[in-house]
């Protein structure tokens, strides 16, 4: 009931606002990477236009368009603009003070769980580990203003961080740390991607998890955008499409990910209270990842 009452005022603001915007097109605007061969973007982009595409009748017509290239605290920083700019990221309690969110966590919690790539130094201790206390010796790799590097380091962890997500990789080679852990859907498009550096390879044995639920973010300039995806999430998940769309882009790769033979690592999300407890629903259950 309390987060109900939170979004009165977004909901309340959207209603006053949609009878003298309904025939106007509204654009929007996605975070973009920072490089051609970075398609971590692709699923969500197309989720947001399914969003878009079902509430289309009732908000009307749409143009979705990217921003130019930036990292995460860049686009929280032009949230504010006139072209409805929305990202992606975990939920963090201090950003609900200046943005709303649908309560769908766009991947359905697939990046809990964390395959590490390790440079050819770190593979010869991580065969050996078996609790955290030898993990925690190594260090991790992150991108700057990923909430990852905060859950890590009140973990335990050593973490460096990078501004520019491609720089990641050629550190991990060059041992300025020793794993790059990365979500189920995104290490084997990365090896791909970036396995010709040399240096490093997917790591065999170990998984980390943690409860990472990822949500859009609109601010709380635009209760009207918030109150549309928030409509359009809704609206997918229950005829199946969205669920059909996430099959495709995840899917195939849990298997992939062989949890079955890896030592899971468990560790504390100190970060998610006075989250809507809403989104446990749409989170991914043990038997999706093959657990068996």
């Amino acid at each position: 009931m309390c987060w109900i009452l939170l979004l009165l005022p977004a909901i309340n603001a959207y209603a006053e606002e949609l009878a003298d915007n309904s025939a106007s097109i509204t654009n929007y605007q996605y975070r973009t990477p920072g490089s051609t061969g970075d398609h971590r973007f692709s699923y969500e982009m197309e989720l947001l236009r399914l969003a878009l595409d079902k509430t289309t009748p009732e908000f009307g017509p749409y143009t979705l368009t990217p921003a130019a290239p930036m990292n995460l605290p860049r686009a929280m920083a032009l949230a504010t603009g006139k072209d409805n700019l929305i990202f992606k990221t975990s939920y963090a309690q201090k950003l609900t003070n200046t943005f709303y969110y649908p309560a769908y966590p766009i991947d359905r919690g697939i990046f809990s769980y964390r395959i590490c790539f390790e440079n050819n130094q770190s593979a010869t201790q991580t065969g050996n580990i078996v609790n955290l206390e030898q993990l925690r010796k190594l260090s991790i790799g992150q991108g700057v203003g990923w909430l990852d590097s905060d859950i890590l380091k009140h973990n335990g962890f050593s973490v460096m961080e990078a501004a520019n997500y491609e720089n990641l990789f050629p550190m991990l080679a060059g041992e300025r740390f020793d794993l790059f852990c990365r979500g189920p859907s995104e290490i084997q498009p990365e090896w791909q991607n970036y396995g010709d550096i040399g240096g490093f390879r997917i790591n065999p044995n170990l998984a980390l998890y943690y409860p990472l639920p990822r949500f859009f973010w609109v601010h709380k300039s635009k209760p009207k955008v918030f109150a549309r995806l928030n409509r359009g999430l809704q609206l997918a998940y229950t005829d199946g499409s969205a669920l059909e769309l996430w099959r495709k882009h995840y899917q195939a790769n849990l298997g992939a990910i062989n949890l079955n033979n890896r030592r899971i690592f468990i560790l504390r999300n100190p970060y998610l209270e006075g989250i809507n407890e809403k989104y446990k629903e749409y989170f991914l259950g043990r038997q999706e990842l093959e657990l068996r």
